[in-house]
């Protein structure tokens, strides 16, 4: 896929993105806002070499290590709280307490975390003082029993300094709201990319003309957007119309973008045929949408109001439509005439208000389902009724089932000159336009291209 592909995808899922991003940040923001308020103190303490030495100065860095786990024993911390007179838990304060120390540097420095500024502060000062005081202590055992090789008392050793006796804090510093909010936002935004390119990949309907091309591999020869007709764009038509509820764009709305798109598929029919005459079409819907009936009688319409002698069948004998979109009965069809045995019957054609446009009447079948209208329309008499059609019109335009539900559109497609498969923009699903398709190509059918309608 190319990168405006993807664009595509992200613009049409935008509301994933924002839904995504909107859920996870106001779940963040109101996660980090439940929680309680935190504060934190710092104590710095050096150790110092005395009197300044070299290796004094290593072995500062060294005990500084050693004190680490000191610090952060269970009983150290107990008697610092009880030195300090604080009645806190020392699980609770050992809980609290973090070191931070370079291992460069004579620092260490002892860092509380609590819900309360002043339970904070006591605990890290605490905490500092005891390991000041016992430092010291310790520095006073060491002179006390030990000498150097000379006999002489050690002049030298290491002292712990605090450097500073912080109180209580003002300011938390955590949750960290906006930080959280923010992060949240990413988060979700994140996940809603990739949710967003999940839908797109378990979503198999076709949109637009490029995906036609990707999964048929048939060249889009017609994209109609249909709109509710109006009665404007009337006049100056050579067709009448006379029917208030008309759908027909090319005459109902003459100058609208439907209309010429009607045109412009006009057009393709006529040149598809190059070198061999193309006298009749199928309109095939690949996914039952109702809209064929439409889409070949405005086809049938443009035809005719290019001067060509046009018959419109209604092929579709479970459920015609044709009849009623063009205002005229459904008394005598094409049903009737197949089931008569009359060799000589005259061709069921209807005159309809629109001048040059014939109608061919789906008709009524017997009752009680004995023929079913696939059967019907293989047998030879079909064939022999549009043989008879094409001396009488110049084209003929044929409207039938929908191609999944039915197979009467596979048992007349052998039999015409060219299909147009009907693609629903953001309806039809890849899966059935691609069984449609082959379906087509199994019977040896002409397939001119698909036709995209866009609602």
């Amino acid at each position: 896929m190319r990168p405006e592909e993807y664009l595509a995808i992200l613009a049409r899922r935008w509301w994933i993105l924002v839904l995504a991003a909107l859920v996870a940040g106001l779940a963040a923001f109101l996660y980090s806002n439940a929680q309680p308020r935190t504060y934190q103190v710092s104590v710095r303490l050096m150790a110092v070499a005395q009197p300044p030495d070299y290796w004094l100065d290593l072995y500062a860095k060294n005990r500084l290590a050693s004190y680490q786990d000191l610090i952060r024993s269970w009983d150290f911390v107990s008697q610092a709280l009880q030195q300090a007179g604080l009645d806190i838990d020392p699980g609770h304060a050992i809980g609290t307490l973090t070191l931070g120390r370079n291992q460069d540097s004579n620092l260490v420095q002892i860092v509380v975390t609590d819900t309360d500024p002043q339970r904070a502060a006591a605990i890290a000062n605490a905490v500092a003082d005891a390991f000041v005081a016992r430092s010291a202590e310790e520095n006073r055992q060491i002179l006390e029993r030990f000498t150097d090789p000379r006999g002489e008392r050690i002049q030298g050793t290491v002292e712990v300094v605090k450097l500073e006796s912080p109180g209580p804090p003002g300011m938390p510093i955590g949750p960290r709201v906006k930080l959280n909010s923010a992060a949240g936002l990413l988060l979700g935004l994140t996940f809603g990319v990739v949710l967003a390119f999940g839908v797109e990949y378990f979503d198999d309907r076709l949109r637009n003309e490029r995906e036609v091309q990707r999964y048929l591999a048939l060249a889009t020869i017609g994209q109609i957007g249909h709109n509710a007709p109006s009665r404007r764009g009337r006049r100056g038509s050579s067709m009448r119309s006379g029917n208030p509820d008309s759908r027909l764009a090319v005459v109902a709305q003459p100058t609208s973008p439907e209309a010429e798109a009607y045109r412009s598929l006009r057009a393709a029919i006529v040149f598809a045929g190059g070198d061999r005459s193309l006298r009749s079409v199928l309109v095939a819907e690949a996914s039952a949408g109702g809209d064929s009936p439409e889409v070949a009688a405005n086809v049938a319409a443009a035809l005719a109001l290019a001067g060509d002698r046009v018959a419109l069948v209604d092929a579709n004998l479970r459920a015609p439509r044709l009849h009623s979109l063009l205002g005229l009965p459904n008394d005598a069809g094409l049903a009737g005439w197949l089931l008569s045995h009359d060799p000589e019957a005259p061709l069921p054609l209807v005159a309809t208000e629109y001048d040059r446009l014939l109608l061919v009447p789906a008709g009524n079948l017997p009752p009680g389902g004995a023929m079913n209208p696939a059967d019907l329309l293989s047998q030879p008499r079909f064939a022999s009724f549009l043989e008879r059609l094409c001396r009488e019109v110049t084209y003929i335009v044929i409207n039938t089932a929908p191609v999944p539900d039915y197979g009467d559109a596979l048992a007349i497609a052998p039999r015409v000159d060219g299909v147009l498969l009907l693609v629903r923009s953001g309806h039809t699903r890849r899966t059935a336009a691609q069984s449609a398709k082959r379906a087509f190509e199994r019977v040896g059918a002409r397939l001119l291209g698909a036709v995209l309608l866009q609602r």
